[in-house]
């Protein structure tokens, strides 16, 4: 039988770190692209980023736990490189091998089906850009990937630890498997960071706060 696990551990987020910014680069300087959305953008900009980054590798890191070890308490877990930082509860994994693909922190709980990443990506891309706009595209190339998209709902939450950022709660499919990510955009002062956790929809409202915590602890430069 297909497990959740399976279903999530790479769950869509394979547009992540450096990928938007590049195909952003490139029509802003071909004349594509405006503030607002346009259908001739957008479709150059799901080319670019879904069929390139697949097999992106990702970065090394320094984590504070063992890498694909599991956690004894509440631990800090960094990527030295791009100063990116979170806490994870007591029992989860950190995974450092390919699943982690481009991103810079992912930790993972199987027993509940919890997951969390962290990518960051050059602002000097994007801050052509707003916030709530580049937040938006994010959100827009997640839900291409899923196999049914299902809505998304805006969270309220306005920062993360003084960085302003912009969270909503979306809602699909995944091989079968129904989804909800907490997906939070940050804009810090050199990139801009995903921060982003998931679970079934079974998990969610169980496990919704500890997922929210997670995430409130991000740290950025």
């Amino acid at each position: 039988m297909y497990s959740a696990t399976n279903a999530l551990i790479n769950a869509p987020m394979k547009h992540s770190s450096g990928r938007l910014g590049m195909a952003r680069s490139g029509m802003a300087r071909s004349g594509m692209v405006s503030h607002g959305k346009s259908k001739v953008a957008i479709a150059f900009l799901l080319t670019l980023c879904l069929s390139s980054c697949l097999s992106r590798p990702g970065s090394d890191t320094v984590d504070t736990v063992s890498g694909n070890e599991s956690t004894t308490a509440a631990s800090d877990v960094a990527n030295a490189e791009t100063q990116v930082r979170i806490t994870v509860p007591a029992d989860w994994t950190v995974i450092r091998d390919d699943r982690r693909q481009s991103a810079d922190i992912q930790a993972v709980y199987p027993p509940s089906d919890l997951y969390a990443k962290v990518l960051s990506e050059s602002a000097s891309v994007l801050n052509i850009f707003d916030l709530e706009n580049n937040a938006e595209q994010y959100r827009w190339l997640i839900q291409q990937e899923l196999d049914r998209f299902e809505g998304e709902t805006p969270t309220g939450l306005t920062s993360l630890n003084g960085q302003r950022a912009v969270q909503y709660e979306m809602r699909g499919v995944v091989d079968g498997t129904p989804v909800v990510y907490l997906h939070t955009t940050v804009q810090g002062s050199e990139d801009y960071y995903q921060v982003v956790g998931w679970t079934t929809e079974a998990s969610y409202q169980i496990n919704k706060e500890t997922l929210q915590k997670v995430i409130e602890s991000f740290r950025g430069t």
